[in-house]
């Protein structure tokens, strides 16, 4: 079975999702109270858990049988974004300051060291120091 090409916005119209699983429709041109995850966080949401409630699709010329694809969520049925608690926020910022200390030199080095090779907790300093020692002097 070949697969199906999408070649004009026609292709990807179908609202009663008789050839797509869910409701499709072209871009742009999606009712208004179905709206993408950008958009809901931008006005502050989330989906709240409820799955996508359609799609939009757009045409690609070089990739036919490949369309752009955005999952579209019931605004109506959206919450509101979490916010984080006063006891979170301060655990982030313990975390992030504890991820600026240098495991040589102990102090803050005002980035993040990267715990990986190569550097694996130093910093570029201490690096620098402990895999060229001889250009130290210079």
């Amino acid at each position: 079975m070949p697969k199906r090409r999408y070649e004009t916005s026609l292709d990807c119209y179908d609202p009663n999702a008789e050839r797509h699983p869910l409701p499709t429709y072209p871009w742009k041109q999606a009712p208004l109270h179905l709206v993408t995850r950008r958009q809901l966080r931008e006005a502050g949401l989330c989906p709240g858990g409820h799955p996508p409630a359609a799609q939009c699709l757009r045409p690609r010329k070089r990739r036919p049988t490949q369309p752009l694809r955005a999952w579209l969520y019931d605004a109506r049925l959206a919450t509101e974004k979490r916010t984080p608690s006063p006891a979170q926020l301060a655990a982030v910022t313990a975390m992030n300051r504890a991820h600026r200390i240098c495991d040589t030199c102990r102090r803050d080095v005002g980035y993040r060291i990267p715990t990986t090779p190569p550097l694996r907790g130093e910093c570029l300093d201490c690096h620098e120091t402990r895999t060229h020692p001889h250009q130290e002097a210079a």
